[in-house]
């Protein structure tokens, strides 16, 4: 759950390059079929696509849910451009110095080494992927690249500290006033009491279900400046037209200099060793066989948004859903994704599976049964113990009665460093079928303890 970023990274990394160039004339109608065929086999409430270049939208449509490109999403982790942005602006004005260590501008965030407002920008502070603002401190990755929403939320408060602004505002201020994006909102409380939001959707069980989002509070994970943007597709256009004309307003006012930038897209880090990829001030960065790709994705916990620029074409591209279904929907968008970007560079792609869907969710729901049933059996068919103590039962009742709770309570975490509290708004059947099953298993080793204890208490 650690967002959209490593799994288009994976997809980028392992599928099949560019044609050099893309078309000169996008295949529109294509396009269109091709989404209307993956929103209806993907079984994607709502969602919005575009694609624009540096004068004018080239194609923009909406389906399902999404009734228009005025609808509002949350855009979940595309949020930290944004903040991204408005730290170069302030870099630009003075205000703020990129390699300035943080204290100078946040009180009470001190540590024993210097963390630059650079570092935040870059995912190199050292802090994990999973901090709160309420308990930060230091771990090994410091230097390295390690995806955190905190740094963007600290990034936040140094957008605060160095313009006298609350971060809500100076946003409005300075991007979404300028550029007309007069939809967008960086405060998901005034979102929540505006009622403007298109209801997003979490899976349950391979079936959307329509509910709100964990809007942020003090303790969550991540709040406006790392994850909480709301804003439309019309809007959003705006935003990324900006970028293809080098940081100019659609009625020619300079947002950003064009050299902060080529600071946002190229003054950046390596994710992994083998560089097969870059990170810096809110963007990810690669080449696919002379292809470059500016990119990002998002997600709270029910939207998903991915935005693409590719400088060499003049292009940005960017579609919205409504949904998030971690194993199943989002995955396969990946490689929609791939798809859209490979019509658009007039390549062939492979034909949409309506089958792919409910496959993957049989999968899972078959799995989550074998767990329940595991659980079910170890509270109805205790391990009885007896005198004397014979080896087998030891080993069955440590394997029921402790290691398959703890299993149970720690898999995500051990195997794909996901705390559980993650997993509940993310995924939120596995978590409710895995607190389920260590109910079950843990009331099996009192059941066997009561039936123990039952001829001394009588």
């Amino acid at each position: 759950m650690a967002g959209l970023t490593a799994a288009i990274l994976l997809l980028f990394c392992t599928t099949a390059a560019f044609s050099q160039g893309a078309s000169a004339s996008l295949d529109v109608k294509r396009i269109d079929d091709y989404l209307a065929e993956v929103n209806k086999a993907y079984h994607i409430p709502g969602m919005a696509f575009f694609i624009i270049d540096a004068d004018k939208t080239i194609f923009a449509n909406s389906y399902g849910q999404c009734r228009d490109m005025n609808c509002q999403f949350f855009i979940g982790s595309e949020s930290k451009s944004f903040t991204a942005l408005c730290i170069m602006q302030l870099v630009e004005k003075g205000a703020v110095r990129l390699d300035d260590d943080i204290t100078k501008y946040l009180d009470g965030y001190r540590f024993s080494k210097q963390i630059t407002v650079r570092d935040l920008l870059n995912q190199t502070s050292g802090f994990d992927s999973h901090m709160k603002l309420t308990d930060v401190k230091l771990t090994e990755s410091y230097g390295r690249y390690e995806y955190a929403n905190i740094n963007y939320d600290l990034l936040g408060k140094i957008v605060e500290s160095a313009s006298g602004m609350a971060y809500a505002e100076y946003v409005r201020s300075n991007v979404f006033a300028p550029l007309g994006m007069g939809k967008s909102c960086a405060s998901a409380d005034s979102v929540r009491t505006a009622g403007t939001l298109l209801p997003g959707n979490r899976n349950l069980f391979g079936l959307f279900v329509k509910g709100d989002a964990d809007y942020p509070t003090a303790k969550s994970w991540f709040h406006e400046p790392a994850g909480f943007i709301a804003t439309t597709p019309a809007d959003m256009q705006e935003y990324l037209r900006m970028y293809l004309n080098g940081g100019r307003a659609g009625d020619g006012k300079q947002i950003i200099s064009g050299e902060s930038i080529r600071s946002m897209w190229y003054d950046n880090v390596p994710i992994d060793r083998k560089e097969t990829a870059r990170y810096g001030m809110g963007w990810n960065r690669m080449l696919a066989n002379g292809a470059e790709l500016i990119f990002h994705g998002g997600q709270v916990e029910n939207y998903i948004s991915y935005m693409f620029i590719l400088p060499q074409e003049g292009l940005a591209v960017s579609f919205m859903i409504n949904g998030n279904d971690e194993f199943g929907m989002n995955v396969l968008m990946n490689n929609a994704f791939w798809d859209l970007l490979s019509i658009i560079y007039g390549r062939p792609t492979k034909k949409v599976s309506h089958a792919i869907y409910p496959l993957i969710h049989l999968a899972l729901d078959i799995v989550y049964l074998l767990m329940l049933a595991l659980s079910l059996l170890i509270l109805l068919r205790p391990v009885k113990p007896v005198r004397p103590w014979r080896a087998k039962r030891l080993v069955l009742m440590f394997a029921a009665y402790i290691a398959w709770p703890l299993l149970l309570l720690t898999f995500t975490k051990l195997f794909f460093d996901t705390p559980l509290w993650v997993v509940k708004s993310y995924v939120p059947d596995l978590f409710w079928v895995i607190v389920a099953s260590a109910v079950l298993s843990i009331c099996g080793a009192v059941r066997s303890a009561v039936w123990r204890l039952r001829p001394a208490m009588l």
